[in-house]
């Protein structure tokens, strides 16, 4: 009787352990996904600033795509920091599990008071090769291999809304961001891009042209709040 129970219980500890180590397993595998689905395939996305209204608003989140690399001419994508703090892979990963766990909203190494080091979300309006100007805050586009310029909004296939903002006429335009420039050519890999909010947003006036080497997503679509559900 007491050889029977002592099987008994030693079946059931056997049982309790496997059952404890498939829970571990599943939970390893499950992070393991979980990190190469938002570092590769797609996650969300909260965007905090008023940068890219009227279509994407503040507060609202937004579906991006690292694996949608053909960038065109209006896509709307996501810039890497231009300064980012090298972690250890202990710290690396916790980050991962911290932005994922929290929709992309908080990141426990990145200090929000330096915009150097928060990612931007920005509209492609210049492709390589293009020469492009400004003025009054719209981009004039003339592609390589054309002969005329065009506005921005005439040289895309899908149409945009952007804030614009006509200041005093006793305003000296070189405070602020630039709402004119001349015209000059974009290089091999280089890209052109601005906020949709012209007024007070930093970007390529400022920064410069980009590499696609800094561009880290595409934003694929906002969806909440629901009332501002837009694909982009």
């Amino acid at each position: 009787m007491n050889r029977n129970i002592e099987v008994f219980s030693y079946q059931i500890k056997k049982e309790r352990r496997r059952r404890t180590f498939s829970f571990i397993l599943f939970c390893i595998c499950l992070y393991i996904f979980i990190n190469i689905v938002i570092s590769y395939l797609i996650y969300p996305l909260r965007q905090n600033a008023l940068s890219m209204i009227p279509d994407i608003p503040e507060k609202s989140v937004v579906l991006v795509s690292p694996v949608a690399g053909n960038y065109q001419r209006g896509d709307v994508v996501l810039l890497k920091p231009r300064y980012t703090k090298k972690l250890n892979l202990f710290f690396s990963q916790m980050q991962r599990f911290v932005r994922f766990f929290t929709a992309q909203q908080i990141s426990i190494f990145e200090n929000n008071e330096q915009p150097s080091t928060k990612s931007h979300i920005r509209r492609i309006v210049g492709m390589p090769g293009d020469t492009i100007y400004m003025r009054d805050y719209v981009l004039y586009v003339k592609p390589d291999g054309e002969k005329h310029f065009l506005t921005e909004f005439e040289i895309v296939e899908n149409p945009y809304n952007v804030t614009f903002y006509v200041p005093p006429a006793e305003w000296d335009t070189e405070i602020g961001v630039k709402g004119s420039f001349d015209e000059f050519t974009l290089g091999y890999n280089e890209y052109f891009v601005l906020a949709d909010n012209r007024k007070s947003s930093d970007d390529s006036r400022l920064w410069g042209a980009v590499k696609k080497e800094d561009i880290s997503a595409k934003i694929l679509l906002c969806y909440f709040p629901f009332r501002n559900f837009k694909l982009f």
